[in-house]
């Protein structure tokens, strides 16, 4: 679907409305002022010439307008001629794409929000990227979508689906796999306390997120020192899976998949850290294969 024709009308409006007062210009300096003809001390000879001058202009006036008058009517032919070649292009590419004119507008207008959304993201930090990885995931869902119906066959909305594309491509590139803040331990923290305060997760079962993350630092999960940093780990990466109490692998198969028949894929991809596939605990972060 390429090379249709653009919308003519405003430019060939355009063209008539120059046209005409173009047409207007000369009938004004054409026509005669005998009222404000200079009388005093002319001869009635010199008068009748200049009076035959005067009707002269008139007449090409006169002409001129008629002129300017058909032409017109020819631009005005044009006109029409062109509003109804594009309204029947656009009934055409409507009929092709399996749409109308509200329908038509609405992609575009779709895909004009989505294109600035995702310009939007480009400009955040890392942190603040993270935060909206969620609504960026489901852009990225609604764009396939919006590819595989057919108005994206249309040229303009080709050009910007590649150009969403592109921009999906660097924000996803960007994209952190989790975030990383630092917490100070105070006097008689631990890292069930740590995990249960509203500003990490607010759910105490996740303390060994905590744990895993700073091993290199805590050698007994019983042991924490005031003063100490650690790293509290939040978000899991693209294909991952943070358990929370009362998951069990048929839970997380039938949110990952939408059948609970397949928790054997994720047992069969984690079997490092689940031995008995009704053992898996809070906090475990499992890879969560593709259907």
């Amino acid at each position: 679907m390429t090379g249709l024709p653009r919308k003519e009308f405003p430019v060939t409006a355009m063209r008539l409305f120059g046209f005409l007062f173009v047409c207007a210009a000369i009938a004004i300096l054409a026509v005669p002022m005998v009222a404000s003809a200079q009388t005093e001390g002319m001869t009635y000879e010199q008068y009748k010439v200049q009076l035959a001058q005067y009707e002269q202009r008139t007449a090409a006036a006169k002409r001129s307008l008629a002129e300017c008058k058909t032409a017109g009517d020819d631009l005005s032919k044009q006109i029409a001629d062109t509003e109804a070649q594009t309204k029947a292009v656009m009934d055409e590419i409507y009929a092709l794409t399996d749409t109308d004119e509200a329908g038509f507008n609405s992609y575009a207008a779709e895909l004009g929000r989505i294109e600035s959304r995702l310009m939007a993201m480009m400009g955040l930090s890392d942190d603040a990227l993270f935060d909206v990885r969620d609504e960026f995931d489901g852009i990225v869902e609604r764009v396939k979508a919006l590819k595989a119906m057919k108005l994206a066959l249309y040229p303009a909305n080709k050009a910007k689906l590649a150009n969403i594309d592109q921009l999906i491509e660097r924000i996803n590139a960007r994209m952190p796999a989790k975030r990383i803040k630092p917490y100070t331990v105070a006097r008689n923290d631990n890292l069930w306390k740590i995990a249960k305060k509203q500003e990490i997760y607010d759910n105490p079962y996740l303390w060994p997120r905590i744990y895993v993350e700073n091993r290199g630092m805590i050698k007994d999960p019983n042991l924490i020192y005031p003063n100490w940093v650690l790293n509290i780990p939040f978000g899991v990466d693209r294909g991952q899976y943070l358990v929370l109490q009362g998951n069990t692998l048929s839970s997380i198969a039938t949110k990952s998949y939408g059948d609970a028949t397949k928790w054997h894929k994720i047992f069969e991809a984690n079997k490092a850290q689940i031995y008995d596939p009704n053992l898996i605990f809070p906090a475990q972060v499992l890879d969560v294969p593709g259907n």
